[in-house]
Order: C-alpha cells, then sequence, then structure tokens
C-alpha cells in the first residue's frame, strides 16, 4: 500500500511537471549569470551565480536566482528561493521516507515552482525598461563543512531592476535593493548585475 501511495504521488508530481513545461514555452525566457553584493551592519557579501527570467506579456515577469560563494576554507554561503529550498527538501524527504508522505512529492513540486521574484516593468527607450522588483522569501543559507554547523535565514528584499538591450538577444540587468531578513532590525542594500541571453525564440522585449 505504501509503495502504491509513492508511485501515484510521483506519477502526479511528473504529470505536473510536463503540464507547467509545456505552459513555460508560452513565455519569453532568459538566463545568464549574476553578481550579487549585499552591505547589512557590518557584513558584507559579494555573490555569483545564475539568474533566470520568464515574462509573461509585456509587463508581469518571475525571476529564479541561484547564489553560491565560499567563505572560508571549510564555509560556504549560499542563496535561493524559499519556494526552491523548501521543494527540494520535500521531495527528498519523500524518497528518503517512502511511506507516510503521500503529499510531498507534488507539494515538493509546487512550492519548487514558485518564483523567487516578481517583476513589474515598462518601457523608457526602445532598448531600455525600468521594473520594480520584490523577492519575499529568500532563503540564505551558511554551512562549515568541517564542522557541519548550519545557518539559515528567510530574507525579503525589494528595489528595482534596469534592463538596456543593446541587440533582441542581450539583456545587461544592473539593479538596486533594501535586503533584511526577517526579525532582524538591521536592513541592508544590495547591488546586483545580470547579463542574459534570451533562450526562447520569440519578439525581443525592445520591440514592447
Amino acid at each position: 500500500m505504501a509503495l502504491y501511495t509513492y508511485t501515484r504521488s510521483l506519477l502526479l508530481a511528473v504529470v505536473m511537471l510536463v503540464t507547467l513545461m509545456v505552459q513555460a514555452q508560452k513565455t519569453l525566457t532568459w538566463a545568464g549569470p549574476q553578481f550579487d553584493h549585499s552591505h547589512s551592519g557590518n557584513m558584507y557579501n559579494t555573490t555569483p551565480g545564475v539568474n533566470f527570467e520568464g515574462w509573461f506579456g509585456k509587463h508581469l515577469g518571475v525571476a529564479y536566482s541561484i547564489l553560491y560563494v565560499p567563505t572560508g576554507s571549510d564555509q560556504y554561503y549560499f542563496y535561493t528561493g524559499g519556494g526552491q529550498a523548501a521543494g527540494v527538501y520535500l521531495i527528498k524527504e519523500a524518497i528518503k521516507e517512502k511511506s507516510g508522505l503521500s503529499l510531498a512529492i507534488p507539494l515538493g513540486m509546487v512550492s519548487f515552482i514558485l518564483p523567487e521574484t516578481y517583476l513589474f516593468r515598462f518601457p523608457l527607450a526602445p532598448k531600455s525598461q525600468l521594473a520594480v522588483f520584490i523577492s519575499p522569501y529568500g532563503f540564505e543559507f551558511e554551512k562549515n563543512r568541517e564542522t557541519k554547523e548550519e545557518d539559515y535565514n528567510i530574507s525579503y528584499e525589494y528595489g528595482i531592476r534596469y534592463y538596456f538591450a543593446p541587440n533582441q538577444w542581450t539583456q545587461i540587468a544592473p539593479q538596486i535593493g533594501y535586503k533584511n531578513i526577517y526579525g532582524d532590525e538591521e536592513p541592508g542594500i544590495s547591488l546586483g548585475l545580470s547579463v542574459m541571453l534570451k533562450i526562447k525564440k520569440k519578439p525581443p522585449v525592445t520591440e514592447d
């Protein structure tokens, strides 16, 4: 019975994933490297990673970021969306415990696709646009490999992102934001830069 429940949940998750992939074909998608620098109190953090963006029409978009940097000989810092972190955890637990977690896989799939960032943009000129963004549940994770000590926090960030398209396949997007850990009294300023390539054949954003 446990195997049947687990298999049914896995099949449901696969169906959901395929459906989402089909829907994703309707969006304009960009991807590329991203660099973030955060300053909060006495803490500084410069982190490289990758950024993915999907746009639904002219104004509404979502983004996903994955950032990673070593912070010492045995330590590292990792950032992604809270939905992605929760999704990986739920699916991992469902695979490890094959009974009693019948909803963990589909819930993990739903959680995993929750956007890390929401964007709303409007045109400034033929090759430039401005967007306001909010990242309501960032997952901030630090680990010491030697001692196995781990620490994580949930952050929020909002700000503006400027898009410049030198051609129809490339976007350069600097940003500035206000960032803080939930419950922390020392907010910070974040700066970022993304260089993205269009990975879907659709009309370029410069023609919106």
